[in-house]
């Protein structure tokens, strides 16, 4: 139980080093100040930095499978994308790393590659089956042709926006940046919707503000 423990111990904290500072700019001996054992406790349990990336990576994808349950086959409302984006956003904060310095990470690990290149295409076809769902109920007024260019967009907001927004302004928190990024969501969705519909984005435009 106690190796477990510690293990568990050992990828929280890295976990929050790695999205306070980047995978990058977190050493071993951080992590294991920071778990309050020692370098040799650490790589007992961890030979490389590699091996905790990878663990991080498979607790990001098992979390990531709940956020890609379809829509119900009930008629699908405003309501539950709002929770699908909510749920959406408390696993990109938790993984924030992962979309800080992609590039960088992916070069380092092939395995990171892999595993975002799933979460993003499953994500694209995830915001498709919301936005058909909606369609469907006429909800949404998207013409056929411009459905994948919209779910692109709303997939490149949800997973890049925190980033933009540490560019413009490097003190914006990360829970104000899933805000943004969630109004931002809204603000592309808004013009497509039913005229019964404007009213709810007005006031959720005033929430999310």
């Amino acid at each position: 139980m106690a190796k477990a423990n510690t293990r568990t111990r050992i990828l929280v904290n890295t976990l929050n080093l790695f999205n306070e500072y980047g995978e990058p700019n977190t050493t071993t001996n951080q992590i294991a100040d920071e778990v309050d054992i020692s370098p040799g406790n650490l790589h007992y349990h961890f030979r490389r930095k590699s091996g905790l990336v990878e663990a991080l990576l498979a607790e990001f994808q098992a979390d990531a499978r709940r956020v890609f349950e379809p829509p119900a086959e009930k008629q699908t409302t405003l309501e539950d994308f709002l929770a699908f984006l909510h749920l959406l956003f408390e696993v990109l904060n938790a993984y924030r790393f992962l979309f800080r310095d992609t590039a960088t990470l992916v070069s380092a690990y092939p395995r990171a590659s892999h595993a975002l290149k799933g979460f993003s295409k499953a994500l694209t076809a995830v915001m498709q089956l919301y936005v058909e769902a909606l369609r469907r109920t006429g909800q949404l007024q998207v013409e056929d042709k411009e459905v994948t260019l919209l779910c692109r967009n709303l997939v490149v907001i949800a997973l890049y926006s925190e980033r933009y927004d540490e560019v413009s302004d490097p003190a914006t928190s990360a829970d104000l940046s899933a805000l943004k990024a969630v109004r931002g969501i809204l603000g592309i969705v808004s013009p497509h919707a039913s005229e019964e519909l404007q009213p709810v984005f007005v006031e959720l435009f005033a929430l999310y503000n």
